[in-house]
């Protein structure tokens, strides 16, 4: 069992390597901005208030994502007290970060949480704009790797989370 955890902690590791390192002026500009506005769920909030307004004042729209995103980021930061990974540029000092560092653990990202719960619930709300939402949650979610402060397994349990409360909420709706 800890060969197989030791071969998953180090694909894990690898895989970051391989993201970190593909730098492009332009991507690492759009992934600054995608998990600055990530953070806390602000993106998600801030187009379901949006869509709300313009597409129907229809009250679930508004209250099934914003619940979905605050859920999944308590139960992802409330997590991280349990695992208590230490983040890439702290296991590897190498590594220098391209945005300011968080100071809580790795494991799970808040980020991707708040991504997957946001994304899918406004899609189901807005299917027409599925694509896009979809597309914006990926781009915060590779952010938190690609500028180096989350390892790709990090941001995987985070999509999770978010995938499952927002899977949850829809079905109580």
């Amino acid at each position: 069992m800890k060969t197989i955890l030791k071969d998953i902690e180090e694909f894990d590791r690898a895989l970051f390597g391989a993201i970190f390192r593909l730098k492009w002026a332009p991507l690492t500009r759009l992934l600054r901005l995608f998990t600055l506005l990530g953070t806390a769920g602000f993106l998600w909030g801030m187009l379901a208030a949006v869509a709300f307004i313009f597409g129907g004042f229809r009250l679930s729209h508004l209250l099934v994502p914003w619940g979905a995103v605050a859920i999944s980021w308590t139960c992802a930061e409330g997590s991280k007290h349990l695992f208590n990974r230490t983040r890439p540029y702290i296991s590897d000092t190498g590594i220098a970060p391209l945005i300011k560092t968080p100071s809580s653990s790795s494991f799970p990202s808040g980020h991707s949480a708040t991504a997957a719960a946001g994304a899918i619930t406004l899609s189901f709300a807005y299917p027409a704009f599925a694509p896009a939402f979809v597309a914006a949650g990926f781009l915060v979610a590779l952010s938190r790797v690609y500028l180096g402060v989350h390892y790709p397994f990090d941001v995987a349990a985070g999509l999770l989370i978010g995938s499952v409360v927002a899977a949850a909420l829809l079905m109580l709706a």
